[in-house]
């Protein structure tokens, strides 16, 4: 996505709130942990101003689900931000650290989805960023 919007990606740890403002366009996304966005992602979002911008929200998740946006949706519509596109797609899991890309009940204990994001996932990605673009 970044390279389709020609634009910097940065991670969480290393991003400056006073910076936001210059953008015109931000998304925030992570892997999905516990059902949520990366903790320190939702804890950039709750010490960050208001902010009257677009955003986007992206994520990989085992189960590939846009529910997992839920909390950080909240977050963004408590500083002001208009949500104006989610992507999201399937993405490693591996509850015990490592992956046996197990399909049915047992994916919960030895996980799934070894290989993606894969090329489709990322070309969904560029196909969703380019369609932000063209808003």
């Amino acid at each position: 996505m970044a390279e389709t919007m020609n634009a910097k990606l940065i991670k969480v740890e290393d991003a400056q709130l006073e910076i936001l403002a210059e953008y015109d366009l931000i998304g925030f996304g992570s892997g999905i942990y516990n059902y949520n966005h990366h903790k320190t992602l939702i804890k950039f979002i709750e010490n960050m101003p208001r902010l009257d911008k677009n955003v986007f929200i992206f994520s990989t998740s085992g189960d590939y689900r846009e529910r997992h946006h839920n909390l950080i949706k909240e977050k963004l519509n408590e500083k002001d931000c208009k949500i104006i596109g989610e992507f999201t797609c399937f993405g490693e899991f591996r509850p015990l650290g490592f992956n046996l890309d197990v399909n049915g009940p047992l994916a919960f204990i030895f996980g799934k989805n070894k290989v993606h994001p894969d090329d489709k996932d990322l070309e969904n990605a560029r196909i969703f960023a380019e369609n932000l673009l063209n808003e």
